[in-house]
């Protein structure tokens, strides 16, 4: 099974125990559209190459399990630091598990391919199905 089936498994089930998704059908299709064209940007290849590139890096646990740990940390940050697209969630101990199982899910497919790409359509495809069809 792929990370990204795994990882969505894990979100679905994290998720609608803590009731943190109201799915939905998609009504704003260009909205979606502009939130895809603007998360590939950010969050995703921003926050890949800061917190696998840069501080995760190509080897080493204690590395990666730092950068994990940054990844989940600033989320709450967001918010603490007033930034625009921060979210009250963004402090859930859910969302911030789900968070935390994306961060690996990227890291791992980031060591294993050796390039940021998969790891950056991973995020992607997380924060646009967020944003779309549950709720986000």
């Amino acid at each position: 099974m792929s990370l990204l089936a795994v990882l969505t498994v894990l979100a679905l089930l994290i998720g609608s125990v803590a009731h943190l998704f109201t799915f939905a059908p998609v009504t704003n299709w260009p909205g979606l559209i502009v939130i895809a064209l603007i998360a590939i940007l950010s969050p995703a290849l921003a926050e890949e190459m800061v917190f696998r590139v840069l501080l995760a890096g190509g080897r080493g646990r204690w590395r990666a399990g730092a950068a994990l740990t940054l990844f989940v940390l600033w989320h709450p940050a967001q918010l603490w630091l007033g930034l625009p697209r921060a979210q009250p969630i963004f402090a859930e101990p859910a969302f911030l598990a789900i968070t935390a199982a994306l961060g690996l899910a990227c890291t791992i497919s980031w060591r294993r391919s050796g390039s940021i790409w998969p790891a950056v359509a991973m995020h992607w495809a997380v924060v646009v199905l967020w944003k779309g069809v549950a709720g986000g």
